[in-house]
């Protein structure tokens, strides 16, 4: 079970940076091409969604396993 919370703990890392590097990475692609500038907004939401979709899960999985 360790070796499980281990890879959720660096899963967590990883979606926190793999978010944060591409949104980062949209908002440079912005300031770059103004043609593009609305294409790149929708995937700044979904990335944005898709974290906290990803840490609402990782948060009930901590709530559940703490009770049961």
């Amino acid at each position: 079970m360790s070796t499980i919370n281990q890879l959720i703990d660096a899963l967590k890392i990883l979606i926190g940076v793999g978010v944060t590097g591409r949104v980062i990475f949209c908002l440079i692609k912005i300031m770059c091409s103004e043609e593009e500038r609305s294409s790149y907004k929708r995937k700044i939401i979904n990335i944005v969604i898709f974290g906290v979709l990803a840490e609402l899960c990782l948060v009930i999985k901590d709530v559940v396993m703490y009770y049961y």
